[in-house]
């Protein structure tokens, strides 16, 4: 048997890239409910997981043959699985589950919500958000396992697919679990279905009484805050489609209450277009949802909200691999310095320059945007950078400059550990304030540590002048940091000490929506 029920949970992440920021993620929020959790790879399973009650299996599509072996001998120790996004026939059958194959979503917000059935065990949400374009299908097998989760499209409609498995070894999703909302409700689901092992691990009254005393120290403490006048608070959406998708009058409703003053809405970027560009290629998004920068622009009438058009320079990120092929095929695309190749657009050609700023062109002509504003305007980092980065780089911001009226803002995000990016990305943002050439950039300045995040601000505020050109960029729910409500209080009170004109919060979902924003409107915005 397991030795300790007490022992920590083990979260086995398969690769070291994508499945370990999951695996990470699952770690987090076990953590924040108590539960003790390491990430650890497949070759320590052997020694690990017997001393671990429940194992976290990430990115196992196909097991090895050795990976197999030691995962059955710890099942049949008594640990308990839970699995994710696997393919595997083999670990299907230990499981008691059969997968069915790859799927991916027929349309956009196909796979939005995972709905949970009555009878599951204590402290399983009712429903979690989730938005997942991809699966592997799975299906429960009579008398070994049962459904206990559906997908359900955004419009709140059953698709008839299978989120999560339950069985007598454990649990199986047919995704995973993303850190792009609902975190809270995804933590409780872990901590909960670790609670299901044994509740020693996590007790859901307990867990209930800890949340409410620590949301009430949570509104004392915001409510303690005060505004200041003027200053500037800005939100990254990142999907271009707003909080509710089809819905950015329900989408401004929320920001407008939270006094929300600026949207950085990414509506393009080399390889797209959420609206109808003779310039660029046209996004699924367009095609299934219309003209996003015209919807969205239309319901900020009257909110009193500036809405700038996001727009990605030199990356084809979010662009089909047809289009990335064709920037490819044209000598576009950047390779990294031991020539591998890369979706980042090379900054001096200037037929890049020339399509990127035709795109500006176009959104400014055809669209009222209260300002532009860039990103991935830098060289790739692991690129090899010729003598004339920083002039190319700097060069392309002038003449976008030129395109973007002044009674429009132009604003730009940047990496914040000024002067290295200058060196190592061509990015001499400080030099395009002292020539006038933006309106304000917005450093990155991605950080859990507030000691390292002063340390940034004090650099930004040398010459002070600078300062006041400056937002702050904090990342909520960023990969770099994730930063609850106090955490967002107690950095925007430190940009107010070193006078920065106000902060940028990455990035707008359901988690920025429901557990940060409505302690903000309570007395620091």
């Amino acid at each position: 048997m397991i030795a300790s029920l007490l022992a920590a949970v083990m979260i086995v992440a398969h690769e070291p890239g994508y499945y370990t920021s999951l695996s990470r993620h699952i770690q987090r929020w076990l953590r924040s409910a108590e539960v003790p959790a390491e990430v650890i790879t497949p070759s320590e399973m052997g020694a690990r997981l017997k001393s671990g009650p429940v194992a976290f299996l990430v990115g196992f599509h196909e097991p090895t043959a050795r990976e197999l072996d030691e995962i059955t001998a710890y099942v049949r120790q008594g640990g308990k699985l839970v699995v994710f996004h696997s393919a595997s026939p083999k670990l299907g059958a230990l499981m008691g589950v059969k997968p069915t194959g790859y799927k991916t979503a027929k349309y956009p917000g196909c796979w939005s919500r995972m709905d949970f059935v009555k009878s599951v065990p204590s402290g399983f949400p009712d429903k979690i958000l989730q938005s997942s374009t991809v699966l592997q299908s799975a299906a429960p097998i009579e008398g070994k396992s049962r459904a206990i989760a559906w997908w359900s499209d955004r419009t709140g409609k059953s698709t008839g697919d299978v989120a999560w498995i339950s069985s007598r070894q454990g649990y199986w999703m047919t995704h995973v679990l993303l850190a792009d909302g609902d975190e809270a409700l995804k933590a409780q689901l872990v901590a909960a279905i670790c609670g299901s092992v044994d509740p020693k691990l996590w007790n859901r009254e307990a867990a209930e009484k800890k949340r409410l005393n620590e949301a009430a120290r949570l509104k004392a403490y915001a409510l303690k805050q005060v505004p200041r006048k003027g200053e500037i608070h800005a939100v990254w959406d990142h999907s271009g489609c707003g909080l509710y998708p089809g819905n950015w009058p329900k989408t401004f409703k929320v920001l407008q209450e939270a006094r929300v003053t600026d949207l950085f809405v990414n509506v393009a970027g080399a390889g797209f277009a959420h609206y109808p560009s003779s310039v660029l290629p046209s996004s699924q998004t367009f095609l299934n949802e219309g003209d996003q920068l015209a919807a969205c622009l239309q319901a900020a009438k009257g909110t009193g909200i500036r809405v700038h058009a996001w727009v990605l320079c030199f990356t084809a990120t979010r662009g089909s691999p047809k289009t990335l092929a064709q920037f490819r095929s044209r000598g576009w695309t950047l390779k990294t310095a031991d020539g591998k190749p890369t979706e980042y657009l090379d900054p001096s050609r200037p037929e890049v320059r020339r399509h990127v700023l035709a795109a500006i062109e176009e959104i400014n002509s055809r669209y009222r945007v209260d300002g532009v504003h860039l990103d991935f305007v830098r060289w790739y980092e692991r690129s090899n950078l010729p003598p004339n980065a920083v002039s190319s780089i700097t060069g392309f911001v002038a003449e976008t400059r030129s395109r973007v009226p002044r009674s429009k803002w132009l604003t730009a995000a940047v990496l914040g550990k000024y002067p290295s990016c200058v060196a190592a990305v061509g990015q001499d943002w400080e030099r395009w304030l002292d020539l006038n050439l933006v309106d304000y950039v917005v450093p990155m300045d991605y950080t859990e540590d507030l000691a390292r995040f002063e340390s940034y601000l004090a650099q930004h505020a040398v010459p002070p002048k600078n300062a006041r050109r400056i937002i702050a960029g904090l990342g909520v729910t960023a990969n770099e940091s994730r930063l609850d409500a106090k955490g967002v209080i107690d950095q925007t009170r430190l940009v107010r000490k070193y006078g920065l004109a106000g902060v940028a919060l990455f990035d707008l979902d359901t988690y920025l929506e429901k557990s940060v924003l409505p302690y903000l409107k309570l007395g620091i915005w």
